[in-house]
């Protein structure tokens, strides 16, 4: 699965993974890219994203990474680490299906 592919698949998630509301869902990489780069491009920072509501995801970047856990009580790392986990892993078994 490509990086990009992946953003797709966190763009399909139904709810936000900090405030559990079902709306439109955008990504947040947690892995910082960084103005000025071009995120059409294959990055592997696409691969740290977490599906997050607009909210949410402006409030992480008024607040920050320790205020917005705090709030939410949510590790966004163990985030990323389980969205990444649940793509990679129903891909794997895509692909194995295939064969």
């Amino acid at each position: 699965m490509t990086p990009l592919e992946y953003l797709d698949k966190i763009r399909e998630e139904e709810f936000c993974s900090t405030c559990m509301k079902k709306t439109n869902i955008e990504p947040h990489h947690v892995n910082f890219i960084g103005m000025g780069r071009d995120r059409k491009k294959e990055l592997i920072e696409h691969y740290s994203s977490i599906p997050v509501c607009r909210l949410c995801h402006q409030t992480y970047h008024k607040v920050g990474r320790k205020t917005f856990e705090f709030k939410y009580d949510v590790n966004i790392y163990d985030l990323a680490h389980h969205y990444l986990s649940k793509h990679l892993f129903n891909y794997s078994e895509f692909i194995t299906k295939r064969k």
